[in-house]
């Protein structure tokens, strides 16, 4: 029971320390958030609650496994590719067209980018990651 409850604290420390270090770099590259009203509020709640969730189940599921390997790929997993992205949104949202083009579209500053390419992309990176551990949580037979 003892030591259940370490690990769903050790599970929900990494977790935080992993939404942290995401904030720390959206806030140092500068990402604009616009200005979005109570509904824009309400989504990225939503759609960033099932992401942290996913993140601590694999997060879990690496720490049940009590391999120290396991739990350095999930750090590696859940940072590394997210943040490469988070710069390449940056990077997107910096080299914008000024002019006009055939079909505009008119979104709010980072709404594409925060709300559905960001979080769309960190899914499928952890939905990777579940069917990883899941695998490797089996043993092998020779």
């Amino acid at each position: 029971m003892k030591n259940k409850f370490i690990t769903r604290i050790r599970a929900i420390s990494q977790v935080l320390f992993i939404v942290i270090l995401h904030l720390f770099v959206i806030h140092i590259m500068d990402l604009k958030v616009g200005k979005w009203g109570g509904e824009g509020i309400r989504q990225i709640f939503i759609v960033y609650s099932v992401l942290i969730i996913l993140l601590y189940v694999t997060c879990m599921m690496s720490l049940v496994t009590r391999k120290f390997r396991y739990n350095l790929i999930w750090l590696c997993i859940s940072t590394i590719p997210s943040i490469s992205i988070l710069f390449f949104l940056n990077k997107i949202q910096e080299n914008k067209a000024t002019g006009s083009g055939f079909i505009d579209f008119k979104f709010d500053d980072g709404f594409v980018e925060l709300m559905i390419l960001f979080p769309f992309s960190y899914l499928l990176i952890q939905l990777v990651l579940v069917i990883a551990l899941w695998i490797l949580k089996f043993p092998k037979n020779n």
